[in-house]
């Protein structure tokens, strides 16, 4: 399993316009079949600032997402929406509750 966090603070004035390309990307990713987990979240302390939880079913899944139309056409977008790079964290989970339905 693949977990990699991807937290992103929008340029002032620019969060709509981020948020707007992220929901695309969760589309994207949701037709994925190594795509376990893709959960796009908004700072609830932190004006325009976005978190990733992402889940892959192996290291080959997160390759292929990386390298599809969808991630490779709105990650080249972001750019100018962003006011500092993207910073990605890769995590093993140790251990877990299972999340309640």
């Amino acid at each position: 399993m693949i977990i990699v966090n991807a937290t992103m603070q929008a340029a002032t004035g620019k969060e709509k316009e981020l948020e707007e390309i992220l929901l695309e990307l969760v589309k994207g990713t949701a037709t994925e079949e190594g795509a376990v987990e893709y959960r796009l979240h908004k700072f609830a302390d932190a004006t325009g600032k976005y978190r990733f939880y992402e889940k892959f079913k192996d290291q080959k899944a997160f390759d292929f997402h990386c390298e599809t139309d969808h991630f490779k056409t709105l990650f080249s977008k972001l750019g100018p929406l962003l006011a500092e790079e993207a910073v990605l964290d890769k995590l093993e989970l140790i251990d877990s509750i299972p999340e309640s339905k």
